[in-house]
Parts: structure tokens; sequence; C-alpha cells
């Protein structure tokens, strides 16, 4: 009879956490989808305070959400536990775990506990954002269920986002948020985001996603979605004017060139990605002239793409090799060949980032002869000072005097989440006020480096772990699928770009999500068993 009745209370219990975890997935989607609508879409006054604004909605909306999903997470456990059934942890949760803990201990310890609560103003980079990034990895990878539509919604918001990046580039503000502003401010400042490198922040991450699915989607209605959502990323992302993002496309690319070599046709489509880019830096530098900003400056790099004969003669190769593909479509694939390129090219690229950093040495320290120093000093990136890379030449320098002189305990648990400002007006107020004036450090603009003084050497490697292990995972042969590679182009343009910039509320909510997604689907039998 007990053992009966054992039998009805395991039912009932089995029951039970089917029900809350279903309830928990959808309840998962709708705040998800919230984040993907509000944080990109909403400003409470244009661009005054824009980033503020859109924390406070992110703030609100988690708040809203994350209550009820973390009760119901605890219920959902306890029928799990009764259930006594094994909690499966994969290397990206136990680095997520990690970094969960020595943020908390941070926080504690470092010595500013109230300011890493929320973190320095505008920035909001604190213990609990950093919380809500970690929850939302987790829960998505647990919860996702719903994971289509939540990635739908997103590149559909994310195409708006783009396509008036793209109008204010060319004159046109539908949204009227160009009202009553200069010139100067009107060149800084793109669609629904703001500044113009927080934008790039969003774009780069969003964006790889909308672009595996064009490589790879067979249904043709698929395909043209989403070469059309492509090209318009495309068209912002050569006019947003920020270098950094070229990083994170080389980055994206990368990856896309390593799973795409593997097979002709998505080769093939991979030569039409690159002849998309670069059609849109010659049909946007046109348009561009019909109305120009006086004070739009072009970076190097968004020259380089938008005027430049290299990009003319780049172009012109992408065709030939997409006319080549296109007619030999029938022919046999060299695959071992095309292996082998993909290792050259990988070669090549650190080849060229070994020999970039060696130019930069030999110029600053006047080893050249003078006739290539004179070509190399044209480009101010070839030259290390206080002004190199919009002043992050000053900005490091300063940072690493500070990880220098920090105590054993900082160096390995940081001063704390979003912590910098205040350990700098702590320590270092005189020094500051000489460097910036009046104005307040509040990162580093290298998103690993702040991390390494805000959380440490132990902060530093289970975060780095949390990329290092998704990306590695979700592009392994046997498990390979189109959102996985997505998502790994994702978390590779993510690190790339902000190798050059931080943390915010435009994009790390955006790639932590992603992560989640990708674990979900990592961890889903359907996948494994392919």
């Amino acid at each position: 009879m007990s053992n009966k009745l054992n039998k009805i209370k395991g039912s009932n219990d089995n029951e039970g956490m089917e029900i809350v975890g279903q309830i928990v997935e959808y309840l998962l989607a709708v705040v998800a989808a919230a984040v993907c609508i509000m944080v990109p879409l909403y400003a409470r006054d244009g661009y005054d305070q824009i980033g503020q604004a859109k924390f406070v909605i992110y703030k609100n909306m988690l708040r809203l959400g994350f209550m009820p999903l973390l009760i119901l997470v605890v219920v959902y456990g306890i029928f799990w536990l009764r259930e006594k059934k094994k909690l499966r942890l994969s290397v990206t949760d136990g680095f997520a775990f990690a970094y969960l803990l020595f943020t908390i201990a941070a926080a504690v310890f470092g010595g500013f506990y109230e300011d890493a609560l929320w973190g320095s103003f505008g920035w909001n980079m604190g213990l609990l954002s950093q919380v809500s990034f970690v929850l939302l990895y987790w829960l998505l990878s647990r919860f996702g269920k719903f994971y289509r539509s939540m990635l739908l919604i997103m590149c559909a918001v994310s195409a708006v986002v783009f396509a008036i990046g793209v109008l204010h580039r060319v004159g046109i503000d539908p949204i009227g948020f160009y009202q009553g502003l200069t010139d100067d401010q009107m060149a800084q400042f793109l669609s629904t985001m703001g500044q113009a490198t927080w934008y790039a922040s969003y774009l780069i991450v969003v964006l790889p996603v909308g672009i595996a699915v064009f490589l790879y989607a067979q249904n043709r209605t698929w395909r043209i979605i989403s070469g059309i959502y492509m090209v318009i990323g495309f068209c912002s992302l050569v006019t947003q004017n920020s270098d950094s993002a070229y990083f994170a496309l080389a980055g994206f690319m990368l990856v896309f060139f390593w799973v795409c070599v593997e097979n002709r046709e998505s080769l093939r489509r991979f030569v039409a990605v690159c002849l998309s880019f670069f059609t849109a830096g010659k049909v946007m530098s046109l348009l561009m002239q019909v109305n120009p900003n006086p004070e739009l400056h072009y970076d190097f790099l968004t020259r380089l793409v938008l005027q430049s004969g290299f990009s003319w003669a780049l172009l012109g190769i992408c065709l030939v090799l997409y006319i080549v593909l296109w007619r030999r479509k029938e022919k046999a694939y060299p695959v071992e060949t095309m292996l082998l390129v993909r290792k050259l090219v990988l070669v090549g690229t650190g080849v060229v980032l070994v020999g970039l950093a060696a130019l930069i040495f030999l110029n600053t320290g006047g080893f050249l002869p003078q006739w290539a120093a004179q070509k190399l000093s044209a480009v101010s990136y070839f030259t290390w000072d206080d002004t190199w890379g919009n002043g992050r030449g000053r900005i490091w320098s300063f940072a690493v005097k500070i990880f220098q002189e920090e105590n054993l305990f900082h160096k390995l648990l940081g001063v704390g989440p979003d912590c910098l400002s205040s350990y700098v007006a702590a320590y270092y107020s005189q020094e500051e006020e000489l460097l910036w004036g009046q104005k307040v450090l509040t990162n580093v603009h290298n998103e690993w480096f702040n991390i390494l003084i805000n959380g440490g050497i132990l902060g530093l490697v289970s975060y780095a772990g949390i990329f290092m292990t998704s990306i590695r995972r979700f592009l392994q042969k046997d498990h390979r699928d189109v959102l996985l590679t997505g998502i790994a182009a994702a978390a590779v343009s993510y690190m790339a770009y902000n190798f050059f910039c931080y943390q915010q509320i435009c994009c790390t909510p955006f790639m932590f999500m992603l992560m989640g997604i990708g674990e979900y689907l990592y961890q889903d039998k359907r996948i494994l068993e392919k």
C-alpha cells in the first residue's frame, strides 16, 4: 500500500514540476521579449540621459519579472529535489556561477559596497546588473523553450533600430530625435540608442544572428528576409563611424568563414555576405553625399570602407569569387584544400595582429626608416601616445598603473563592480584631475581590463571563461546548429568590440540572453542526437 502511495505522490510531484516549469517558460518568454523591445526602443526625453532611461526601464522590467520567476524556480527546485533528479551543469555554467560568487565577493569586500550595488551613475554596471546578466543566462539556458520567438522579436526590433540609424545618416529623422540638435550632436547620436558607440555595441551583438540565418536557411522566404535584414544592418554598420565595430565585424566574419568553408553552398553564401558588405559601403557613400552632415568626420576604417580604392578592389574580388562559385557549383568540392585555406586564414589573422602591434612599437620607438615612419604617422593608430585610440592610450596607461599599485587582495578580487570611479576618487583624485580635469573616469574603455580592476584576476578568469567555453562548445562540429553558430559569432563579435569599449545596457544583457539560448540549444537532445 505504501509503495502505491509513493508512486501516486511521485506522479503528482512530477506533474506539478512540469506545470511550474511551463509557467516559468511562458513568463520568461514575456520578460525576455519585453527586454528585447523596450531597451532598444525606449527613450524618455530623446537623447537626454538616454542611457540612464534605458537602464531604468530595464531595471523595472526585471523587478516585475524576476520576482515571480525566482519564486517559481524555487518551487520548481523543490519538486526537482523530491524527484531526486540530477542537475546537469556544463563548464559554462560553472564559470557563470564562479563569476557570480566572485562579483558578490568583490562588491562586499572591495571597499565600496554602497557604490557597488548599482554602479556609477549613467553606466549602472554594478552588482545587481551583473546578477541580472547571470540570471538571464541561467534562466534561458534551462527554460528557454520559446527561444525562436525571442530571437524573432530581437531581430525584428533591431531591424527597426538599424533602419532608423541608416535614415539618420542620410539626413532623415523619422522619430524626431534630431529636433533642436546641432550638426555636431547629430554626428554623435544615432537611432534610438544614443551615442554612436553605444549604438554600435547593440548592432554587433544582434546582427550576426541574422547573418547566420542567411548563411544556412534552407527556406527561400527566410533566406530573403534574413538577406534584407543583413543588408540593412551592413548599411548601418558602415556608417555608424566607430572603428571598434570593424574589429567586431572581423571577429564574427572569421567565425562564419571557419564554418562555411566546409560546404560549397555555405561558402558561396559567405562570399555573398562579403559582397553585400562592400556594396553597402559604396551605396551609403553615395547616399550620404546627397544630404551630408559637415560635422560628420569619418574615422580611419569608416573612411577606408566608404571612400577608398582598396574597398573597391575588395568588392571586385568578392564579385569574381561569387561568380566562380556560382558557375562551378556542380564541380567537385576540394574540401581538403579549403580546410587548409581555413587554417592559413587563421594563421594569417594572427600574423597581421602581431605585425600591427610590432609596427606600433617600432614606429613609436623611432626604430623605422624615416620614409616608413612618415607613411605610418599619417594613421594615428600607428603611434602610441596619450591620444591613441581617441584617448585610450592615456586611459590604459593610467589603468596599468592602478593595477600595478593595488594590493594582492584587490588584484585577486577587485575593487567592486563598476567601482573604478570610486577607487580613483579615493586614491588617485589629484592625478585624475591633472589628466582629465573635472571629468570622471568611470571605466578604462576595455571591458576585459575593466573587469580585471573591478572584479580582480578571479573575476576576469571566470567572466572570460563564460565566453570562451560558450564559443568553443557552440562551434563543435558534432553539435553544430544554425543558431549556435550565430550566437558563437555574436560572442566573438562582442569580445572584439569591447576590447575597445565596455559593458553597458545596450549590449551586455542581450549577449547573456543569447548565450543562455545557446546553452539551451546545446543541451537539447534534438541537437545532441544530430
